[in-house]
């Protein structure tokens, strides 16, 4: 997340499924379409896992 400052992480999908770099695409867009129109995907490497962030404050943002 180095190039999101004070991101909000709303949603964690572990990398365990082929699919998860998609579903964490989809949930982005479903954010977008709501309160976090900045949503969208980063990969936490420790984590091993696609997160979803927006910046704080979500639409005011």
């Amino acid at each position: 997340m180095n190039h999101c400052t004070n991101a909000t992480v709303l949603e964690r999908i572990l990398d365990s499924d082929p699919r998860a770099h998609g579903h964490a695409e989809a949930l982005a867009a479903g954010h977008r379409a709501g309160e976090h129109p900045a949503a969208h995907v980063h990969y936490d490497l420790p984590g091993a896992a696609f997160i979803v962030v927006a910046p704080q404050g979500g639409a005011s943002a």
